[in-house]
């Protein structure tokens, strides 16, 4: 079965929460988290300088700090650092969840359930996200961050897109589309609302629908023409493309198209879509029987999958050695309850023992008088 790649979602995440709206009106540290928030895509090491800096230089603005965080949270995420972007986002949970402010909680949230979709660790994926949607549900949003009801959707279909049957995803996918459909003249909502299309898509062309699959498509390719600096989204899009004219085994189409792609490789490379281009390339020059080309960029894919799969590797091997305070809390009262119920249980056990060496012990004695007691009367 193919499965829509991963890294597509990880240069569009950010957008879905629209951060550059968390300091407007501020000026300086402001500014810098805007350049930022803008960068994320293609300079996320530049992003990430100016957002310590920004957290760093502004301690009595918690807003502030909260979005340079979450901007850290997404940008290392960009760089397959999950480890740094995990520690991010859950600092970042915290400080919202003290001050009380849902909407940062609920960014923050999000984000870690899909951090951890990345590593495969699901149950705490889908922990995430849950603790995401009650808070939306527990507090009332303003209209203009209605979006986030919508964000948690589109998250959940694109993790049961990956995970579970397309069919469930388009459903999830619906919902968040009808959310962002409401807000015509919010600039996030109309972006998320492409991105929501957009992977719709991939769902039809997964599931051989060649005919939705175009649908969505020209809906996602209508929105994007009204969205400023949609660079990352138009290769996304273009890749979407590439899948459909491959489906439909316009295999030189598909080619010309990646081809296209393969000169923005300093994009690609910085979130990760290069694999998937390089996938869809051997697959067409198959197809075409262009063996040569077809074995180049099977290497290709090769290679940089395995560079990819090392760094989310990494990222496992270092949550599992340190866990966080909470998960060590957790585990000592886990292995405390553990020894309770051991102690329990022996304690029955050998009072059970108890009882049965007593009893048999009475047992034998009566046994003994009656057999004396036969013995005197037969005298």
């Amino acid at each position: 079965m193919f499965y829509p790649s991963k890294f597509t979602f990880i240069s569009l995440i950010f957008l879905l929460f629209g951060i550059g709206q968390t300091a407007k009106g501020q000026d300086g540290p402001a500014a810098k988290l805007t350049k930022a928030n803008k960068i994320i895509y293609s300079d996320p090491e530049k992003s990430i300088l100016l957002a310590k800096e920004v957290y760093k230089n502004s301690p009595e603005n918690s807003n502030l700090q909260l979005s340079s965080l979450i901007i850290l949270g997404t940008a290392y995420s960009e760089k397959f650092d999950i480890q740094k972007s995990i520690e991010s986002l859950l600092k970042a949970q915290k400080m919202a969840e003290i001050k009380n402010d849902y909407v940062n909680e609920v960014r923050a949230l999000s984000l870690l359930g899909y951090q951890y979709q990345i590593l495969q660790i699901n149950d705490k994926t889908h922990s995430y996200l849950d603790q995401a949607e009650a808070i939306i549900n527990q507090h009332a949003l303003p209209d203009s961050l209605q979006y986030l009801r919508g964000n948690n959707y589109s998250i959940k279909a694109m993790i049961y897109q990956e995970t579970l049957d397309c069919d469930y995803s388009i459903e999830y996918f619906n919902k968040a589309i009808n959310v962002y459909n409401k807000l015509k003249n919010n600039d996030v909502a109309k972006t998320n609302l492409c991105i929501a299309h957009l992977h719709k898509s991939l769902c039809f062309i997964e599931n051989k629908n060649a005919d939705s699959a175009k649908i969505s498509l020209l809906k996602s390719d209508a929105i994007i023409k009204q969205i400023p600096l949609a660079d990352d989204i138009e290769i996304s899009q273009q890749i979407a493309w590439a899948k459909y004219h491959t489906l439909n085994k316009n295999y030189k189409t598909s080619i010309d198209i990646l081809n296209k792609i393969l000169e923005k490789a300093t994009k690609m490379s910085q979130s990760g879509l290069d694999v998937e281009v390089y996938q869809l390339l051997s697959q067409n020059y198959l197809a075409v029987n262009d063996i040569p080309k077809y074995n180049h960029y099977s290497n290709l894919y090769t290679e940089t999958k395995k560079k990819y799969s090392e760094a989310e590797k990494n990222s496992i091997t270092h949550i599992i050695n340190k866990p966080t305070e909470n998960s060590s809390s957790e585990r000592f009262t886990f292995s405390e309850k553990k020894i309770y119920i051991i102690l329990i249980f022996l304690v029955l056990i050998i009072s059970f023992i108890l009882f049965f060496t007593v009893k048999s012990y009475k047992l034998k004695n009566k046994m003994k008088d009656l057999k004396s007691n036969q013995d005197s009367e037969s005298k």
